[in-house]
């Protein structure tokens, strides 16, 4: 808090929240093509380039956005439900409700920092070392927007694979106005319901110049899984033990002194919490083994503070972004006879970043920008087993800062734009133990070279060429001894992870709006790879570096508002390649997955998704509206040698609108899919997989 106190004062005087103005426009946008009951004339308005409201079809990036009255009406409600509708997204790895990863048209990791940039408005949600997800539910959301490749001119170190930005309300500043819903479910095999309830109160404290929202919920969701004190014999000793309850509330306040200024405090807490994890011993039944009767779980505790403000002027625009968060999350494992494992993390990051770009109508734009981070990773970590217990606590200090830029030129009245953009980036980051601190420096580059062809209103394309990275993943010395005992070279400190991504673009849509095309081919080089590798000590894993990887690959995106009034099809998917180019003979040696030509491991060949949606008026006043969904994984080589083989999920969201008032009929797993997402090495089913067949109704009531 200490640094977000001294700059509150500085910020108040010179700066103010660009989100408040771009997401007027956005909200009137709100019923965007993407969508159902959208108006086809409408245009979708994102800000992911940092220089201000952007039309989707004119960005020269691979980009998507999804409206908040969207995710609702596909009934998504987590970054776990929003990755099927994202070429090449998927969920690698997931503790609990509160401890997952993902990663974009890459290989997924649990240690070091995210391969994704998390932003939650203009606060970057880090934790340092360890690249967990944000928790957070889509409770008041407005959009989220999602960048995929490298994103590191802009969005710098863990920005390797693209970028999520969840965009929340903002308090509206000249009516009152409140929403509210309720929910209740059945999970197959739960021992009760889960349920929760949610809502938003706005309320303006003096017209057009301050105004206060508060969101907030709680859920509660049964478990669904068995435990077994020793081996699985058919009978267990406790039922239904992986309850999972999350909640959160959110303050934030928008005061507009004056029109060209806005300034945006927020306060957002959410707690996720779970018994035991995700990983059960078997998917069909789920169930935990050898726990000896001792509980598991998985809890977490976020807080975030952040202060965005903004000054428009005639000719550029000032943005500065302050940030606080903290945090405490882990998990508890038992083992039999009577051990446990244990690992609790305590994040801390401040960060600062001021930006200004231009304005205005002409030719020639700019965007000029510094970021200052500063935190820590502490980790508590415990392996007690009968005959010995493993200390391995540590703490992952960094200090950076970055300065940034772009620029383009628009050429032709606009329709050729070629842009270049810059970013210098310095880590100071070191490793500390009861022992020693062992500091290391790292100075990183990143660009990015973009041209982009814009013949019509209605068709984009363009080529780019861009890079990123992901700092080089810390570990314990218990780690890096079984490690070096398996035959591979590594150490406490791992060299940064790199990409380099070339890619060609095209939009379209048709003149009536009712077609949407996105194509998009790139070829995405990594360099210095971090990967996971089994140690010589049992129950001890470590991280290497051992060389290079290419990855090929096509994303697609299809939308057609169907000449049946109301009715719409859509398609995304995305078809890779991805092998590894160079190995360490050392490493190849002790590790003989990881060789040249070999594919590479924890990537998915392909994933797609199929909608099928209506949004129409079937009474006076009466709305029907719904949404039928196929999501397909495909198989996924692990680094123990097992593939993780492919599965489908369907989901179906079915409501009525009267008025204020909805109900939804929402079902998730309708076939009751049980392939895993990760497969151990004590059976085929064993790991985490999707959660077993839930049906329930969902009550809204949005004035």
């Amino acid at each position: 808090m200490k640094h977000l106190c001294t700059t509150v004062a500085s910020i108040a005087v010179a700066s103010v929240l660009a989100a408040a103005p771009a997401f007027a426009q956005s909200d009137a946008a709100g019923q965007q093509a993407d969508r159902p009951a959208a108006s086809t004339t409408e245009e979708v308005v994102v800000t992911a380039q940092k220089g201000g409201a952007q039309a989707l079809q004119e960005v020269p990036l691979a980009i998507q956005a999804f409206d908040g009255e969207e995710l609702k009406e596909r009934n998504i409600s987590t970054i776990g439900d929003l990755v099927s509708s994202v070429p090449g997204a998927f969920e690698g790895f997931r503790q609990s409700n509160g401890s997952r990863f993902y990663n974009l048209r890459g290989s997924v990791t649990q240690n070091g920092d995210s391969p994704i940039g998390y932003y939650l408005d203009d606060a970057p949600f880090i934790v340092t070392n360890f690249g967990i997800a944000p928790p957070v539910r889509f409770l008041d959301i407005d959009r989220v927007e999602v960048l995929r490749g490298p994103q590191g001119t802009l969005y710098g170190q863990g920005s390797s694979g693209g970028v999520f930005i969840f965009r929340t309300r903002d308090p509206n500043l000249k009516d009152f106005d409140y929403a509210f819903e309720a929910e209740a479910s059945q999970t197959r095999g739960a021992d009760g319901l889960n349920y929760g309830v949610a809502g938003a109160v706005s309320v303006p404290i003096v017209k057009d110049v301050l105004a206060v929202r508060v969101s907030g919920g709680f859920s509660r969701d049964a478990g669904w899984a068995d435990a077994y004190y020793g081996p699985f014999d058919g009978t267990p000793d406790e039922t239904g033990v992986n309850v999972a309850k999350n909640d959160d509330i959110r303050v934030v306040a928008l005061f507009r002194p004056a029109d060209n200024v806005n300034i945006r405090a927020q306060y957002w807490k959410f707690r996720p919490r779970q018994g035991f994890t995700g990983f059960t011993a078997s998917v069909n039944p789920p169930y935990f083994q050898n726990t000896a009767g001792q509980d598991g779980f998985s809890n977490g505790d976020f807080t975030l503070y952040s202060l965005t403000a903004t000054v428009d002027f005639d000719a550029f625009t000032i943005t500065s972004a302050t940030s606080q968060l903290d945090g405490v999350f882990g998990i508890n494992i038992p083992l039999s006879p009577s051990g446990s494992f244990s690992s609790q993390f305590l994040p801390s990051m401040f960060a600062q970043e001021l930006r200004l770009n231009s304005n205005g109508s002409g030719p020639f734009k700019w965007l000029l920008g510094a970021s200052y981070q500063d935190g820590s990773g502490p980790q508590k970590n415990a392996l007690t087993l009968p005959a010995a217990v493993i200390n391995a606590d540590n703490d992952t200090l960094t200090e950076n800062y970055a300065f940034f830029g772009e620029v383009s030129y628009e050429l032709f009245d606009g329709k050729l734009v070629p842009l270049v953009g810059l970013r210098q980036y310095h880590d100071d980051r070191a490793f500390a133990d009861a022992t020693e601190t062992l500091p290391t420096t790292k100075d990183v580059t990143t660009w990015r070279v973009n041209l982009s062809y814009l013949p019509t209103d209605d068709l984009t394309m363009f080529i780019s060429a861009a890079t990123g990275f992901r700092p080089g993943i810390v570990q314990s010395r218990v780690q890096v001894q079984s490690v070096t005992g398996a035959g591979v070279p590594t150490g406490v400190t791992l060299e940064p992870e790199s990409s380099t991504n070339y890619e060609f673009g095209l939009k379209w849509r048709s003149a009536d709006r009712s077609v949407n095309v996105g194509l998009n081919l790139y070829q995405l080089e990594y360099t210095n790879l971090q990967t996971s590798v089994t140690g010589s000590i049992a129950n001890v894993n470590g991280f290497a570096n051992f060389g290079d990887a290419k990855t090929k690959g096509v994303d697609l995106e299809l939308r057609w508002n169907t000449p049946l009034k109301g009715f719409n099809l859509g398609f995304v998917g995305n078809f890779n390649d991805s092998k590894y180019t160079r190995v360490n003979p050392i490493v190849a040696a002790a590790q003989p997955l990881l060789r040249p030509g070999a594919r590479l491991t924890n990537t998915l060949a392909n994933n797609f998704r199929v909608d099928m949606g209506y949004n129409g008026d079937i009474a006076s006043g009466v709305n029907l509206f719904g949404n039928l969904s196929l999501s397909h994984s495909g198989d996924r080589l692990q680094g123990n040698g097992i593939t993780a083989p492919a599965y489908n999920v369907m989901a179906l969201t079915l409501g009525v609108r009267y008025g204020d008032y909805e109900l939804a009929l929402i079902g998730n797993n309708l076939t009751d899919e049980r392939g895993p997402t990760f497969v151990g090495t004590n059976g085929p089913l064993s790991g985490s997989g999707p959660t077993p067949r839930t049906i329930g109704l969902r009550f809204r009531v949005t004035p």
